[in-house]
């Protein structure tokens, strides 16, 4: 059962449909101010949309501040977190696909040899798989490094 509103803009959407094989006249138009369709759909306008958007956008440098001031200050606990996010990941994408993929922990030591020394006898096999595998290839040894060469402290 649609809402008033919801029939409104569903007629308008539909009134430039041609009917029964009748074609309609150029630049026809419906008739009063064409209601927003997010609003109308999802209650939620297009120009609040945008607001919440730029609104988020301009917390985007915050964001990343404390993204990465928190990698700097923990680099063992984002490392693990990196690999533990990729290999839920890399489960969830192969697990269907990959006979050698039966559980996380199978997942976790393929992404885990991904982020450091790159053995395994396990290969991706789906897209997903392969493009998170090479995710980790990339980012994994930075964060290993990171972790597990920090930096001695001036003083």
């Amino acid at each position: 059962m649609l809402t008033p509103e919801q029939q409104h803009a569903l007629d308008n959407l539909l009134a430039h449909v041609p009917k029964n094989g009748a074609e309609t006249a150029v630049g026809e138009t419906a008739v009063g101010p064409t209601p927003d369709f997010l609003q109308t759909w999802l209650g939620i306008s297009g120009s609040q949309l945008k607001g919440h958007l730029d609104s988020l956008l301009q917390q985007k440098s915050a964001w990343q501040d404390a993204f990465i001031t928190y990698t700097e200050d923990n680099p063992l606990d984002s490392a693990f977190g990196f690999l533990g996010a990729a290999a839920a990941a890399f489960y969830a994408a192969e697990k269907e696909a990959n006979p050698k993929i039966n559980t996380y922990v199978d997942a976790f030591y393929y992404i885990a040899t991904c982020a450091s020394v790159g053995y395994a006898d396990v290969f991706a096999v789906t897209q997903p798989g392969k493009a998170i595998a090479s995710l980790v290839m990339v980012v994994g040894p930075g964060l290993a490094d990171r972790a597990l060469n920090r930096p001695k402290e001036v003083g």
